[in-house]
């Protein structure tokens, strides 16, 4: 019984030790504002949570948490992690978007850091989107703030970029992005199932903004493979009427111009298909013009062999009247 009633003292007294970390600091921290005044607090932006870069060692500088923020009225809620260590270092920050649900329209559109260097402050500001919102609470909660040195809550107080501080803005409205202070938003998934790898607004399936790097790229056909060329009812130009429209567009009939691919870019599976069509008729040119050089050499071969016969008939005549010749000199 001894035993049972120390495992249980010891269980509780791991719970309740939990529930702040090795500093004494609370695992999880709430601002609230209770009754929102659109008058008082217009759209803009809002500082909820800074971290002291004065007055500890650099080592006690590490913000990383989790925040969700929350309102009432559209039922907002955003949950999002971040992580900077040592006054803002960017290479090693993370920022990454766990939760983004609302009922008609976002209220928490983008969230902004704000730093500067080595032992400065650093802060973390939303821009608030009060559409439907008036008189209604907002809270912010801050979890798992290990240290002193980790981030602590702001009490929704108007933002504002200090002199000689660097803001880096990360959009909110998606469903998914990881980013940091260095490239921003690095990965996205937007609600429309968009994915955008250095673009936080894909506008495609997939949008990349950068070079893929990949062993193979399978790609399926959204138009016809262009074999049709070889039917024999197929009607392939001229190359005079080529040459014409060479001369008049300055391109390939078929082919987008540069100010077109410029300004639209390149369907890479649709242009396969239009170079491959071209190639074939090139091919058919070819075919063409070797049926063409074929039967040209039989002429050539035919001409020359009249004229080798000719040759040889002047050449027997020549014989014939030089025999004669030396015939009727002998008389």
């Amino acid at each position: 019984m001894k035993s049972f009633f120390l495992g249980l003292f010891i269980s509780l007294s791991i719970v309740c030790k939990a529930q702040t970390s090795p500093d004494g600091k609370p695992l999880v921290q709430l601002a609230s504002i209770y009754n929102w005044d659109f008058s008082q607090r217009p759209a803009g932006w809002y500082r909820i949570a800074s971290i002291p870069g004065s007055g500890l060692t650099a080592a006690l500088i590490r913000g990383n948490a989790t925040f969700e923020l929350r309102e009432d009225a559209d039922h907002s809620t955003l949950r999002f992690e971040l992580g900077v260590s040592y006054g803002g270092g960017n290479s090693g920050s993370s920022f990454t978007i766990t939760s983004h649900s609302y009922w008609a329209a976002p209220t928490f559109t983008r969230i902004r850091i704000l730093t500067q260097g080595t032992y400065n402050d650093q802060f973390v500001e939303v821009y608030v989107n009060p559409h439907n919102n008036n008189n209604s609470s907002f809270n912010a909660y801050l979890i798992h703030p290990f240290a002193n040195g980790d981030w602590n809550l702001e009490s929704w107080t108007p933002g504002f970029i200090p002199a000689g501080y660097t803001s880096t803005e990360f959009d909110t409205s998606q469903l998914f992005t990881v980013g940091n202070l260095d490239n921003k938003n690095i990965l996205t998934v937007s609600r429309n199932g968009r994915v955008g790898i250095g673009s936080p607004s894909p506008d495609a399936t997939l949008t990349v903004n950068g070079t893929i790097h990949a062993t193979e790229v399978l790609v399926d056909q959204a138009v016809p493979h262009p074999d049709y060329v070889f039917d024999k009812d197929y009607n392939l130009a001229s190359l005079k009427d080529v040459k014409t429209y060479i001369d008049k567009n300055h391109h390939l009939p078929e082919i987008p111009s540069a100010a077109q691919v410029a300004k639209d870019g390149i369907s890479l599976g649709e242009m396969n298909a239009k170079l491959l069509k071209k190639i074939e008729e090139l091919t058919l040119y070819l075919i063409e013009k070797d049926q063409g050089d074929k039967v040209k050499d039989k002429l050539l071969i035919s001409q020359q062999n009249q004229i080798n016969d000719g040759q040889r008939q002047i050449a027997q005549l020549k014989t014939q009247i030089e025999d004669l010749l030396s015939s009727s000199n002998k008389k």
